[in-house]
């Protein structure tokens, strides 16, 4: 029994039981392994200051009127087309089919106006031509590379050729936001505007 007892005795210092007035967390603290960290000498270091990349966002200019009807004139020649076989049906007695085209020429104006987030093209390629060292030569449409582009939507991204400072005529990506325009390179290096963006 006193073999027990000793052995009980000395876990019992090894590992003393907390007082009824000490505080649990400092109960039983294992002291680290390591040695405490040195303290560096000298003052702090300086932080890395983190340096934003300028944006390449720029606005796009109000459009001008010859602008505005070179863009919405070839909406205006279908519109007026669908109302002149309107009334062609009507004078040839073909009230059913009249109808139907007027109804279509109203679906055709409200689809138009619903899908109002586009600026003219001439617009944005002036706003480019303003404020960047490059002049667009020509705004392309991927999926339909043949049709001339007249009018941006906002959010779709269109190749573009332009002429760099050296006369050189390069092909790039004309990326389009709500009222901001950004260009880049072929290999994707954006084209920052001069005096800061948007």
């Amino acid at each position: 029994m006193s073999a027990v007892n000793e052995l009980e005795r000395r876990l019992a210092a090894d590992r003393p039981h907390a007082g009824p007035d000490e505080r649990t967390e400092t109960f039983h603290e294992v002291k680290p392994d390591r040695p405490p960290s040195v303290r560096p000498t000298g003052g702090p270091r300086p932080a890395k200051t983190k340096t934003r990349p300028r944006d390449p966002w720029s606005p796009v200019p109000r459009p001008t009127r010859t602008e505005w009807r070179r863009a919405l004139t070839p909406m205006i020649l279908q519109l007026l087309g669908v109302l002149l076989l309107a009334v062609v049906s009507f004078m040839a007695g073909q009230t059913a089919l009249g109808v139907i085209l007027l109804l279509a020429l109203l679906a055709l104006a409200g689809w138009r106006a619903a899908t109002w987030d586009w600026t003219p093209a001439d617009t944005v390629m002036r706003g480019v031509d303003a404020t960047r060292p490059v002049r667009v030569l020509r705004v392309i449409d991927p999926d339909d590379p043949e049709t001339p582009v007249r009018i941006v939507h906002a959010g779709r991204r269109y190749a573009i050729w332009w002429l760099d400072a050296d006369a050189t005529v390069r092909t790039g990506m004309l990326l389009t936001r709500p009222g901001l325009v950004s260009v880049a390179t072929s290999d994707s290096t954006a084209i920052l505007p001069e005096g800061g963006g948007a």
